[in-house]
């Protein structure tokens, strides 16, 4: 009896073991998109369904999204949620999303809650389409200049996430609405960007000519590259728009998957409102320290000139600069200020790379998304 009990439990452990040994390891998640919410700008919608286009930098068998009401004070419920991949005006390979299951998604105030993983298989350059329906009346979070144009059906159509045609749809503005990231299942680790309108600019939609953009052309194929920048945001100082980057940066830099490097280019906006050069040190530091701390790769830019600027605030920019050329805080640095600004008049950019006398043109993105690309490299 003992002889045939011990066989029992020989074979019970062995199928254990066999079935264990089937079990797939659960996937490991990179993220390949994201935008930041602003608390500036929050669409009213009214049962009608958005549809937003997003640009994958790294590909692999599954999706899961995140989808954010952490800019919000009231809760936002969504009825639907359907993900696919855009072709012409319509979709194709249309997914339904669940969270925990369910289809309809409620966001308290402040809330950000992850999707289940959605069966979609993607490469980096497929463009995502994220639809998304209320029923009744709500203010949504969003990021106020999208990439890509949004569209959405009339108030009162209601549900329209399982439609594979654009029939119904019509320009609605450029805003990126309540996802604020979409991670893949495998790949290497990514690469991140954070910062203001230098970075999160209002260039013509659906080109992507930022220099993130140019950035994910110049690396291996595999490597994500996300933009979390937010124009007119500040490091430090209150006013500008959505939360300062001290106050978003667990949830916007250190809360996404799979990340290996954070590229800052930062203070801009806090020089122009009058922030000190020892302040934006300070505060830069410590951000670079909690990068660090979640072993992320930091790669810090000056600050690049704005003819705008008078000569006060272009000396904090140069204290600012002389840091940040010097400082061990950083693993890496590159001089944007150097890239950029006009030989001739070092106050000021190039010609051909100034918008506005603060922006930049698409040359300019593109001359400072290679010189990043070089220093990654």
């Amino acid at each position: 009896m003992r002889a045939a009990a011990a066989a029992v439990c020989l074979l019970l452990a062995t199928g254990c073991s066999a079935a264990s040994a089937r079990v797939a390891p659960p996937p490991v998640w990179h993220s390949a998109v994201g935008q930041a919410m602003s608390t500036t700008h929050r669409p009213a919608l009214q049962d009608q369904t958005c549809r937003q286009v997003l640009r994958l930098t790294a590909g692999g068998p599954q999706v899961r999204l995140r989808m954010s009401n952490a800019t919000g004070t009231a809760p936002t419920s969504l009825s639907s949620v359907t993900v696919g991949l855009r072709a012409g005006a319509g979709v194709r390979l249309l997914q339904p999303v669940t969270v925990d299951g369910a289809r309809a998604v409620a966001l308290g105030a402040g809330e950000q809650r992850t999707s289940d993983p959605v069966r979609l298989p993607v490469v980096p350059g497929d463009e995502l389409v994220v639809s998304l329906a209320v029923v009744g009346a709500a203010e949504v979070a969003a990021h106020r200049v999208g990439a890509a144009r949004l569209a959405c059906s009339a108030p009162g159509t209601g549900d329209l996430t399982s439609s594979t045609s654009g029939q119904g749809f019509s320009a609605a503005g450029r805003e990126g609405l309540v996802v604020d990231d979409v991670a893949v299942a495998g790949g290497p680790a990514g690469v991140l960007a954070a910062g203001d309108s230098l970075t999160d600019p209002e260039l013509p939609p659906d080109t992507y000519p930022r220099w993130t953009d140019v950035l994910d052309a110049q690396l291996p194929a595999a490597t994500p590259v996300v933009n979390a920048a937010v124009a007119g945001n500040r490091v430090l100082l209150e006013g500008g728009y959505g939360p300062t980057l001290l106050q978003r940066f667990d949830r916007d830099v250190l809360g996404r998957d799979g990340l290996g490097t954070l590229v800052l280019l930062a203070g801009t906006n806090d020089v122009s409102a009058g922030a000190t050069a020892a302040q934006l040190r300070v505060e830069l530091e410590r951000l670079c320290a909690s990068a660090r701390e979640r072993g992320l790769r930091i790669v810090l830019l000056t600050v690049p000139p704005a003819s705008r600027r008078g000569p006060e605030l272009e000396a904090v920019r140069q204290q600012v600069n002389s840091w940040v050329r010097t400082t061990g805080a950083a693993d890496l640095m590159v001089d944007a200020d150097a890239v950029l600004r006009d030989p001739a008049r070092p106050t000021r950019l190039l010609p051909a790379y100034d918008l506005d006398q603060l922006h930049l043109t698409a040359a300019g993105h593109r001359a400072l998304g290679l010189a990043v690309a070089a220093a990654l490299r």
